[in-house]
């Protein structure tokens, strides 16, 4: 498959996006692989304001506010932050704990319709805050543990546990044995649990990825991240297909037989065997939408150096669909050296420096022909 066509991409990503690539002899349709400077045209980069006696650890969940700003969950702190449109930190809340309004961690982070702050710190507890992030409301539903959130439409997605394995959570696998870890919450009920990730009864593989998640209209892509394509869901949570196929250069992880790093008495540890494994195969990390009309996967791989459960990925490519369509536009394209994704929305967020501040956020605007 070709990899690059500067100068001529525009012209066949139009094309692909409409369906008229020709293919021969049932080849697949050549998807373009453009420099990222010829696929997202860079509209400003914004500093993060940070507070000297608050500062942020690092940044974790990023979300596009509705009527402009920005959200952030800290990656490493129990703090949500709201900031302006050009990155003035308009205020911060959270503390470390079990109780009401306390955190461990930000696990998930979500806008409501009116412009409130949901939070999940991965426990059987929401809490809701006003815009300005002032204290709203606490919720809790019998039985249920909240990990990542999604807004979707006038409702809230969660991943997490359901009554009917609760009894279960003593079990180390039972976040991969539950049916339904996506579940939307409306009006303070469960509407309906759905997906279950395909990498459930893979040994060791709940620790080697995660999951991606974006939602659009009236349909919520998932994925785990290990076994791309995504499954489109719709608003009644039925799965009504896929979409994705990875790039041909997309390594994908092995099967990993279990006891796989266990030694047995006699044996000598083979201290590579993890790293080996981490630099072997590709994840696909995140899936974002652009301008509504765009789905963009980042492609990564794993740091090598790090070990589960705390892994630690790199984002190297992106790629984009038509997410009407599901026609691929581009693909293998490379991230700017060192940088994350961290949203989606109206444009692509990228953060330039990941692991040390001045915390500053590329705004890339996508141009599909």
């Amino acid at each position: 498959m070709m990899r690059s066509l500067q100068g001529r991409w525009p012209l066949v990503l139009g094309l692909a996006a409409t369906g008229f690539v020709a293919s021969c002899e049932e080849e697949d349709p050549v998807v373009p692989s453009p420099p990222f400077d010829e696929v997202f045209q860079l509209e400003e980069v914004i500093e993060l304001g940070d507070d000297p006696v608050d500062p942020v650890a690092t940044v974790g969940i990023f979300l596009e506010r509705r009527d402009g700003g920005f959200l952030m969950g800290d990656g490493l702190r129990p703090r949500v932050r709201t900031y302006s449109e050009t990155g003035e930190l308009q205020a911060a809340f959270g503390r470390f704990g079990d109780g009401p309004w306390e955190f461990r961690r930000i696990i998930g982070l979500a806008e409501t319709p009116a412009g409130g702050v949901v939070v999940s710190a991965g426990d059987a507890r929401l809490t809701y805050l006003h815009a300005d992030l002032a204290e709203d409301s606490l919720f809790t539903l019998d039985g249920h543990v909240f990990g990542r959130l999604v807004a979707f439409q006038d409702d809230v997605l969660f991943t997490g546990y359901t009554p009917e394995n609760t009894a279960e959570l003593q079990s180390l696998g039972v976040a991969r044995q539950q049916v339904g870890i996506f579940h939307r919450l409306a009006d303070g009920q469960v509407l309906w649990s759905s997906w279950t990730t395909p990498a459930r009864d893979k040994p060791y593989w709940g620790a080697m990825g995660s999951l991606a998640t974006a939602a659009a209209g009236d349909s919520l892509f998932i994925m785990a991240s290990l076994l791309y394509p995504a499954t489109i869901l719709n608003g009644a949570g039925d799965s009504i297909g896929t979409i994705g196929q990875p790039s041909s250069s997309f390594r994908r992880i092995p099967e990993i037989p279990a006891g796989y790093f266990a030694f047995r008495e006699g044996e000598t540890p083979d201290p590579n065997r993890m790293r080996d494994l981490l630099a072997s195969y590709d994840v696909a990390l995140r899936i974002d939408v652009l301008a509504d009309d765009y789905l963009v996967f980042t492609v990564g791989r794993p740091d090598e150096t790090s070990l589960p459960p705390g892994l630690r990925f790199f984002h190297t490519h992106v790629e984009a669909y038509n997410r009407h369509t599901g026609a691929k536009l581009f693909e293998d394209v490379a991230l700017p050296e060192g940088s994350k994704v961290v949203g989606g929305g109206r444009y692509l967020y990228v953060l330039l420096i990941p692991d040390i501040p001045p915390w500053r956020v590329a705004k890339y605007r996508l141009v599909p022909n």
